[in-house]
Parts: structure tokens; C-alpha cells; sequence
């Protein structure tokens, strides 16, 4: 058992928040905690990590153990480079490679017996700390975040907030705590990263316990799910998809219980009403009691809890061409950010735009929309377009007003038409005359998507929509979209939104720009059978996809390849075991110099070979997805 969280209960006021909460984690156990915003999941991470402290229950770690928490709002140190900030892990590590080097240098120079002496004892040391990984972790780690080598020597104090996200999380993993705590950790990553992550956590050696509404992400993750609901937790046994299987048949099962005991109920009811103070009063006190049984143990079925229950309206079409980019290059500094980008949009086309953070999704958007004028370059826009736009950081709303003078001074609805909208985002109660500015994000993002309804747009513009949404709520904006009958452009890093909604795929790179004919998991799927990839703007519109077999084939391969690089991984590790045992009984006529480089390349061996496993794995993933 790693961690025991037995019976914690937790109210703020009268408010009860978490209601007898018990789970056990056992280590390297992957664990899921799912639940809706506001239910309570947060609390309860920052009673586990000890920040805050629970009413009555115990919460018991492992002696020894370590936990390692990413908040879904985390603060770097100040003063210090990206690279330094990361390296403050391995600081050990590189102290002693440090002194390692400069024995080293003696050692070619003429090496007494103290050297070697000394040598020997750090080197078992720097074995036993991984030390000649630590330097590659830290690169490796940083630019999987998304860091560029350019960016290392930068200032935290120069980091967006995302970037400061993605440092943490770097610095986390480089610490592989005993139990790793992660909360929504893909808020602040790009596809690639969150792909690299999901990988790296399915082989990560301790316990991790994930809070996450990226349904792509949580896909084939977790050994056990914890569903929260109304401040009290239920188990099931992951992965994800199983968890989904059984909650769906669990709830059926109770809704057939449910009816079954209603019938049982209004029979005696039925009974009671007719027959009491009668001749058989006696009969219908017995009846009472089963009545009164009954509804004691009574099986309540929640509501749908899906949430947002919205659509658009009808709108006029517009002409066939919907935008035209030719051309447009635009940077913020003298070095371009875009160059040469050419793009159409026709009518009822559906695009999702992908690509790493910063290579300019939001910029082109913002350009093609006239929101920036670009150096050059040409945007044309067809007949008819009738626009509604989602920006990620909803500028647009005044933090003064309330919800409902939103809706009834800037879009002229009555207050009767506004209050029935809010509800059907969720917006309900007081909080619609609460001041935009105390509400939270997803709120605030709900409250966008209102006003976009209110607009019957016929091009629709999304920038990062699911943004601080859960997951039942990104399922109701996946219906809203699909019921959606015009253009549609949408930027996220959600993949399954991404998968269920759109038709064609912009990948945004620093390199340029590629188009695809299908939404993205057929683009990934695409670019990892392709070897080497070609450029996905020449693939021919009419390009085929991968059919059944062809898929059937593909996913063989991979699996047949993991089982090869495992075999290959586990031999270097054997290399890698005779070499530490050589160098730590090393004797007066061992060339250590000689050892050390061969150590230092087996591990480099093993870790490439990792590497190629983790591409792999993530290759495979992506084509199951597509079964």
C-alpha cells in the first residue's frame, strides 16, 4: 500500500464537500480521479499533499515515501533561467559529474591511489543517482514540454503562465516522486507533448494519480478509476473505456431496479389508501411497513448530468468560398512567424487546427480574421459569411456586467429568453447577476458559447473551447458542434473533440503549414505509417485512408516491434548491470576512462532504444483509437 485515504470528510460552512472518502492506491498503480467541476476533486488532492487539513478521517502515505503534486495553477522560482529551474533536481548529479570530469583529467595525466580511490566511491555514487542520464532527462524532458533550446537561459519571470505550467511539469517529472500528482496536467500542453506524456506515464515507475477531462488522454489509462460524485467517491477498475462499459451498465441495471420498486411502491400505496380504517386495517399496516421498507432503501437514479443543452439556429448560406489566405507571412519580430501561407475555407467544410504552442494557430486565425494586418500577402473572404468567433481569453466580455445583462443589452434578448439560455449552459441561480469577472473559467467560456447561439452564425471560429470545461460538458459541445450545419474552424488540443468534429486537418509548424483531408486522428495515423512522412500539403485530396486490414496489418507491426525493443531495452539494462559492477570494483590496471565511455554509451544505447519504445507505444495508441 502506498496511500490509504480512509473516511475523510470535509465541509466549508454547511457546504459539505467531501462525504467519507475512502481509496487505497497501491504503488505503480495508474489511478484516475473523474468528476465534475466544483464536485470536490481539488479539495481533496490538497488534503492528500497536506495543504489543507480534513475534518475527521486520516489520509496515510508510506514511510518514505514522496508525493509530487502539479497543481492545476503552479508557480515557479523566480530569478533563476528555465534550465536552471529544472536542474535544481539533479543538482547532485551534476556536482558529482563535475568532479568525475576533473578525476578524469588527473587519471590521463598520471592517477595515484587516492584518484582511483576516490574515484571508484563517486562513481558508485553517480551510478546509484543515474547521473549520466540526468543531463539528457533535463533536455530531453524540457523540449518534450515544449521548451526549445534557445529558450533555456530564458527568465521564469519572462514565462506565460502555460510556459510556467509546462516547467513544473518538467521539473516533476524529472523528480519521479513515489506518487505523482497531476491536475489537468494537458490545460497548457500541445498535441504532441500531451502524446508524449500519455506515453511517458503508462511505463512511469510509481504510483500516478491523474485528474483529467481530456478524454483522449485517459483513453487505454488507469489500472482503477475513482468516480466522484456529490463529495463521495466510488471505485471501478480502469482502463478508462471499462470504467465508462460498467457506469453504463450500472446505470441501467439501476434505472430497471428503479421502475421495478416504483411498480412495487404504487401497489402498495394502492393498497394502503384503500384499505386502511376498513375491515382490513390490519392487512394494511403490514403493507405500510413494506412501503416504509421500501422507500428506505430505495434506489435513486441521478439525472442526466451531460450538461450544457444547446444549439444553433438556422442561418443563410454563404457563398462556396468561405476565406482565401495566399501568401501571408507575419512575425512579431524581425523573424517571420508565418511565411508563405496559403489556405482556403469552403462552405461546410469543418477544420481543426493543430500544431506545437507558439508556431501561431491563434496568429493565423487572428490574421485571417482581420483582428492583424500581415506583411504580405492576400485574405479574402466569400459572399455572405456571417461570423461567430471564440477567443481563448474571451476578451471580449465586459468583467462588470452580469450574465444576464450580457445577454439582454448586447444581444437584445428579453431577460425571460437570456435566463432560459444561461440554463441551458449551466448559468442558473444567482449566478446570473454575479459580475463576469467571479466567474470561473469554464463559466466564462460557457457564457461565450451562449452568446454565439444567440448569432445563428454560419462560420464558426473556435480558439480552445474546451478550455476549463469537464468532461460531460465537452461532450455536450461535441453534439452542439456536430448538430452545427455551417463552416466550422476549430483550434484545440483536444483530440477526441478534434476526432468527432471536424473533416479536415491545418497543422501549424514553425516549418510551414500542412493540410490533410480528415480530421486528426486519420491525419496521425497517416504520419506515423509513412515512413519517411511526405508532406502531408501534397497528399492528394483524394488521398486514401488506411482501409480495416490495412489498420489490422499496421497494428500487428507496432506490437511485434514493442516486443522486440523490450527485448532489445532488457539487454542493453544486462550491459549496462556488468559494466556498473566492473566500474565499482575497479582495480589499479582498469582503464576507467575506457569503462566510463562504454558505461556512458550502453546507457545512451538503452535510453535511445527506450526513446523508439515510447514512439512506438504512442504510434500503436493512435491506431487503436481508429478501430
Amino acid at each position: 500500500m502506498l496511500l490509504s485515504v480512509s473516511k475523510v470528510r470535509k465541509a466549508f460552512g454547511t457546504d459539505v464537500v467531501l462525504s467519507d472518502i475512502s481509496f487505497r492506491i497501491e504503488r505503480r498503480e495508474k489511478v484516475l480521479l473523474l468528476g465534475r467541476n466544483g464536485c470536490g476533486k481539488t479539495t481533496l488532492l490538497k488534503i492528500i499533499t497536506g495543504q489543507d487539513e480534513a475534518d475527521s478521517g486520516n489520509v496515510q502515505l508510506a514511510r518514505g515515501a514522496k508525493i509530487g503534486y502539479l497543481r492545476q495553477e503552479q508557480q515557479v522560482q523566480k530569478g533563476v533561467s528555465v534550465l536552471e529551474e529544472v536542474e535544481k533536481v539533479v543538482s547532485e548529479q551534476l556536482a558529482l559529474k563535475a568532479r568525475l570530469d576533473e578525476l578524469e583529467s588527473r587519471l590521463e595525466q598520471g592517477a595515484t591511489v587516492e584518484d582511483l580511490e576516490e574515484y571508484a566511491t563517486v562513481h558508485e555514487h553517480f551510478l546509484e543517482l543515474e547521473g549520466y542520464s540526468a543531463e539528457r532527462d533535463l533536455q530531453t524532458v524540457l523540449k518534450r514540454m515544449g521548451f526549445d533550446e534557445t529558450e533555456f537561459s530564458k527568465p521564469t519571470t519572462a514565462l506565460s503562465g502555460g510556459e510556467k505550467t509546462r516547467l513544473a511539469l518538467a521539473r516533476l517529472l524529472l523528480e519521479q516522486p513515489d506518487l505523482l500528482i497531476l491536475d489537468e496536467p494537458t490545460n497548457h500542453l500541445d498535441l504532441q507533448a500531451a502524446e508524449w506524456l500519455e506515453g511517458w506515464l503508462r511505463s512511469y515507475p510509481g504510483a500516478v494519480l491523474l485528474v483529467s477531462h481530456d478524454r483522449a488522454f485517459l483513453e487505454g489509462m488507469g489500472d482503477k478509476v475513482l468516480d466522484m460524485r456529490e463529495g463521495e467517491v466510488k471505485a471501478y477498475p480502469g482502463p478508462f473505456e471499462k470504467f465508462l462499459k460498467l457506469k453504463e451498465e450500472e446505470r441501467e441495471s439501476n434505472m430497471r431496479l428503479a421502475k421495478k420498486q416504483q411498480a412495487q411502491a404504487d401497489k402498495l400505496d394502492e393498497y394502503v389508501r384503500r384499505f386502511m380504517n376498513s375491515e382490513r386495517t390490519a392487512q394494511a399496516r403490514g403493507r405500510l411497513k413494506q412501503l416504509q421498507k421500501l422507500e428506505a432503501n430505495r434506489v435513486i437514479v441521478k439525472g442526466d448530468e451531460r450538461g450544457m443543452k444547446a444549439t444553433f439556429g438556422p442561418s443563410k448560406r454563404s457563398g462556396d468560398i468561405v476565406i482565401e489566405v495566399k501568401d501571408l507571412s507575419f512575425g512579431f519580430t524581425e523573424e517571420p512567424l508565418l511565411k508563405d501561407v496559403s489556405w482556403n475555407v469552403q462552405n461546410g467544410e469543418r477544420w481543426g487546427v493543430v500544431g506545437e504552442n507558439g508556431a501561431g494557430k491563434s496568429t493565423l486565425i487572428k490574421l485571417a480574421l482581420g483582428h492583424l494586418s500581415p506583411w504580405a500577402g492576400t485574405i479574402r473572404w466569400g459572399a455572405n459569411v456571417e461570423m461567430g468567433y471564440f477567443a481563448q481569453d474571451v476578451a471580449d466580455l465586459d468583467p462588470e456586467k452580469s450574465p444576464l445583462d450580457t445577454l439582454v443589452w448586447d444581444y437584445d434578448l428579453s431577460p425571460g429568453d437570456a435566463r432560459s439560455l444561461l440554463g441551458r449552459f449551466l448559468i442558473v441561480g444567482d449566478d446570473v447577476f454575479r459580475p463576469i469577472k467571479t466567474l470561473s473559467g469554464g463559466e466564462k467560456n460557457k457564457l461565450v458559447l451562449a452568446t454565439l447561439t444567440t448569432l445563428n452564425p454560419n462560420l464558426l471560429v473556435l480558439d480552445e473551447p474546451t478550455n476549463h470545461l469537464d468532461m460531460d460538458s465537452r461532450d455536450a459541445l461535441g453534439e452542439v458542434l456536430n448538430d452545427f450545419k455551417g463552416t466550422l474552424i476549430l483550434i484545440s488540443h483536444d483530440r477526441w473533440l478534434l476526432n468527432r468534429v471536424t473533416n479536415r486537418t491545418l497543422n501549424v509548424r514553425r516549418q510551414g503549414v500542412e493540410t490533410y483531408p480528415g480530421n486528426y486522428g486519420e491525419f496521425a495515423s497517416r504520419r506515423v505509417s509513412s515512413s519517411p512522412l511526405k508532406s502531408i500539403s501534397q497528399v492528394s485530396s483524394q488521398a486514401p485512408r488506411l482501409t480495416p486490414r490495412e489498420l489490422s496489418k499496421e497494428i500487428s507491426r507496432l506490437e511485434r516491434e514493442l516486443e522486440r525493443l523490450e527485448s532489445d531495452v532488457a539487454s542493453a539494462e544486462s550491459q549496462i548491470t556488468i559494466l556498473e559492477d566492473r566500474l565499482a570494483a575497479v582495480g589499479p590496471s582498469d582503464d576507467v576512462v575506457a569503462l566510463a565511455a562504454d558505461y556512458e554509451s550502453s546507457k545512451a544505447q538503452r535510453d535511445s532504444l527506450t526513446e523508439q519504445w515510447l514512439e512506438a507505444d504512442e504510434r500503436l495508441t493512435s491506431l487503436r483509437a481508429l478501430q
